[in-house]
């Protein structure tokens, strides 16, 4: 097995000696020929104009921006990206180029997900209230998004190829979900079963990304046939749900990252006593990969190092 293929086995849910580190493990790809948010801020391919933010190293929707004006008007306002009209054979092999593929996993981030994409082009408040006041027709435009997912996967999948594809769409704030579980599984559940899906049949590994409180769709997401998630931030109970699901579910994550890798003058000691709590309390059984998802990344390089000290060690129990 070459290492690349070693590795791969902590998404096969296996313990495989050693606990792989997004930072020295992982080809990371975000290719921005998918226009869904320019990270130094302007119009992504839906129309939609972001600005970046320095306070959270990242883009934002510019406030006051609407892409859609009415819910039940998004027929005749969306015009939806025109795949077929990119050389994604130029622009796979521009991106791929450099990819380690016998030592490290490829890894490729498709951001702004079902439900991100809809509070992107109408306003958070506005894209909740939608699912209150006109269901059909917020049904109608969460569907016609799914489909346009769909077939971007098949682009990744045909020309990219990556071995995993981490789908973001949060559901979750601080301390609880953004919407009810029967709204969840009203407008989001069917159609993500439908991403997961495509997923799979491109030969690639699902990673779901959710920041915030998820733990009550957490079975229904095992049940979707999510292969890893990321970042199961410190408000879920992680090593419980690691007990329940890690014979069918990678955990990627699991820190403490607001309050500790992202906080103002954060000290080294935090560091590296954050790094030790997380692979003691998660690597033990395997299916578990260490990637603390923050907005700052001066702390990398004590965390590596930290990491490493532990990761052959905890890797065997």
């Amino acid at each position: 097995m070459s290492r690349r293929e070693q590795l791969l086995e902590v998404y096969h849910h296996k313990n495989i000696g050693y606990v792989p580190c997004f930072f020295t493990d992982f080809q990371f790809s975000k290719p921005a020929e998918i226009n869904e948010r320019p990270e130094a801020g302007g119009t992504d391919w839906f129309g939609v104009e972001w600005k970046f933010v320095p306070e959270v190293m990242a883009p934002m929707v510019k406030p006051g921006t609407k892409r859609l004006t009415d819910i039940c008007r998004w027929k005749e306002e969306l015009v939806f990206p025109d795949l077929d009209a990119i050389d994604w054979t130029a622009a796979a092999e521009k991106e791929t180029s450099g990819w380690d593929r016998e030592n490290k996993i490829s890894y490729m981030m498709l951001i702004n997900g079902i439900f991100e994409r809809t509070h992107a082009l109408m306003g958070f408040e506005d894209a909740l209230a939608a699912m209150y006041e006109e269901p059909e027709a917020y049904k109608e435009l969460v569907d016609a998004i799914t489909d346009y997912k769909v077939a971007l996967i098949k682009v990744i999948g045909t020309y990219y190829k990556p071995d995993v594809l981490c789908f973001h769409d949060d559901y979750g704030s601080d301390d609880r979900m953004m919407m009810s579980v029967d709204m969840w599984e009203e407008f989001f559940k069917e159609p993500l079963r439908r991403v997961i899906q495509e997923t799979h049949n491109q030969g690639i590994i699902y990673e779901h990304h959710s920041c915030g409180y998820i733990e009550p769709i957490f079975d229904q997401l095992v049940e979707l046939g999510i292969d890893a998630i990321d970042p199961l931030q410190v408000k879920n109970p992680v090593r419980k749900l690691k007990d329940q699901y890690q014979d069918r579910v990678t955990f990627v994550g699991g820190y403490d990252n607001q309050n500790v890798y992202d906080r103002v003058g954060v000290t080294e000691d935090e560091i590296r006593e954050e790094t030790r709590r997380v692979i003691e309390e998660l690597a033990p059984g395997g299916s578990f990969v260490a990637f603390p998802l923050t907005v700052t990344f001066d702390y990398v390089p004590v965390f590596i190092d930290e990491h490493m000290k532990y990761a052959f060690s905890y890797g065997n129990t």
